[in-house]
């Protein structure tokens, strides 16, 4: 969610100050809200300051990437994005993480899906940039997807899915964001495809995660 510190004697990129402001806004109810205009400022590390002292001994006034204070604004939580179970048997296979598919097995989980229904972010995060599954051809602007990052660092894709207006660098949560709208898959897939939504999810260090051990 953030790529370098916000705090005293930090960088305070805009960006992740914008998070920081936005995620303590969500937290600390009680306070007069922030400006989420990215400008670090005293306003701002008071906020800090303040969520620290009930979170740790010894408060820094810094809120790092993948540290204590983000963790804890920002939980890492997942949730199903259709709401739907996983696409069993058709023509193409089946939707669970590991099936078949030739010489490789599968690497994410298909979530069944009706075309235009809102997908919902399925982890808490921030979405980090618009993700293409298909490269090249028609497919590759209409099939699209997002790329969602935790605060532990966690990475998330979905895909198959026509992503929300303006919706790179906004700070979702898992089972309320609206991340875009699901699109049919039939018109690459002639054959009898169920309509899905394909989630992919890697650790911070890459390694892949089963979606169906942490989406419930």
């Amino acid at each position: 969610m953030l790529r370098n510190a916000v705090g005293e004697n930090s960088s305070n990129n805009r960006r992740d100050v914008k998070v920081v402001q936005y995620v303590l806004n969500q937290r600390l109810r009680s306070r007069p809200a922030l400006t989420v205009d990215g400008i670090y400022g005293p306003n701002t590390q008071g906020a800090i300051n303040y969520y620290q002292s009930s979170l740790m001994r010894q408060p820094d006034g810094i809120v790092s990437p993948y540290g204590k204070t983000i963790k804890n604004l920002w939980p890492v939580r997942y949730s199903n994005p259709t709401g739907k179970a996983i696409r069993t048997a058709d023509a193409y296979g089946e939707g669970h993480y590991g099936a078949s598919r030739g010489r490789r097995t599968h690497d994410g989980a298909d979530y069944i899906s009706q075309p235009n229904q809102s997908i919902e972010a399925p982890v808490s995060g921030k979405v980090v940039r618009i993700s293409r599954p298909y490269a090249s051809g028609v497919d590759a602007n209409v099939l699209q997807g997002v790329e969602i990052e935790a605060s532990d660092g966690t990475k998330c894709w979905v895909w198959y899915i026509e992503p929300a207006v303006n919706i790179v660098n906004q700070v979702v949560q898992a089972g309320t964001s609206i991340i875009g709208k699901a699109k049919t898959l039939t018109n690459r897939y002639k054959n009898g495809i169920t309509d899905h939504v394909h989630v992919r999810i890697h650790t911070r260090y890459g390694s892949p995660v089963n979606p169906e051990t942490v989406i419930k």
